[in-house]
């Protein structure tokens, strides 16, 4: 409907995970500081909304998936 598509980011494969790890394409950094996990499933929504490189994010949250990274970004 319009919709710019600029980037895309990583996440949990599978969105199985609470911690945000993606051993195969890497696991996006945390906001506040990268050397922490930046929660799951979509963590790279999170980081990327958190790092102001995106203003909006799309991730879906059936067990925290959205939340756990919000909370964890900041």
């Amino acid at each position: 409907a319009g919709a710019v598509i600029l980037a895309k980011t990583n996440m949990v494969e599978f969105a199985f995970s609470g911690l945000g790890l993606n051993p195969h394409y890497g696991t996006p950094g945390n906001a506040v500081d990268p050397a922490r996990i930046p929660g799951g499933s979509s963590s790279g929504a999170g980081v990327a909304v958190a790092e102001g490189t995106s203003e909006i994010s799309i991730g879906s949250d059936t067990g925290g998936s959205v939340r756990i990274p919000a909370a964890l970004n900041g």
